[in-house]
């Protein structure tokens, strides 16, 4: 069973290479001693994980990296993996980012709560930032999902940074050093589409964080 998961370092990505025939509950519990094992020799850092040798749905991604943040003190800053929900996979190492604004870190999946991503550029998340979640980058943020969760862009102090969202509802934001709290009424529910809901984009306007609708 020891060999159903493999995890080797790579460059600046750990690689987690799966077995594509056994069960997979079966193999998260193989990752979770892996990780376990592998803790300690980690140690507190912030990579890359790359999914090799099986094709995973959504689901089992997300379930893969709950193991693995729940397990160790990584810090995630995005994922590479083999999609079975998607016709075309999205290779984040050689893809152009969405803003030419120097280093991007695409996120792809579910931000659990609890969950981490920190970045010393820009922050893509192609999914759901759920609450209790934090996004800490030194460029601007971007979730192509629901953001219920905490997010601080333009770290160090970057006023011309900005945040935004297709359903906008964050705990806290700050950008620069701005902050602004008190602004989520309720959890939005990733389940259940609104569509009303539109495009919102957080700046500072005149020394004070402004929430606009992008039209």
């Amino acid at each position: 069973m020891s060999n159903h998961v493999i995890i080797k370092g790579k460059n600046d990505r750990l690689v987690i290479a799966l077995n594509p025939d056994i069960d997979f509950l079966d193999l998260c519990d193989v990752l979770k001693t892996k990780i376990l094992e592998a803790k300690d020799f980690i140690g507190n850092s912030r990579m890359a994980i790359e999914f090799s040798g099986r094709t995973l749905t959504n689901e089992e991604e997300n379930k893969l990296i709950g193991i693995i943040t729940d397990n160790s003190n990584i810090v995630i800053s995005y994922i590479f993996s083999k999609r079975a929900d998607s016709e075309e996979n999205i290779d984040l190492e050689h893809s152009s980012p969405l803003i030419e604004e120097g280093k991007t870190h695409f996120y792809r999946g579910t931000l659990r709560s609890g969950s981490k991503i920190e970045s010393d550029g820009n922050v893509v998340v192609l999914g759901d930032v759920n609450p209790s979640s934090i996004i800490r980058a030194r460029g601007n943020v971007i979730v192509l999902g629901h953001l219920n969760g905490t997010v601080y862009a333009g770290l160090g102090g970057d006023d011309r940074a900005f945040i935004a969202a297709i359903y906008f509802n964050p705990i806290q934001i700050t950008i620069g050093i701005k902050t602004i709290t008190d602004i989520q009424n309720e959890i939005l529910d990733s389940t259940r589409v609104d569509k009303k809901s539109k495009f919102k984009v957080a700046s500072i306007k005149n020394k004070e964080i402004v929430v606009e609708e992008l039209i």
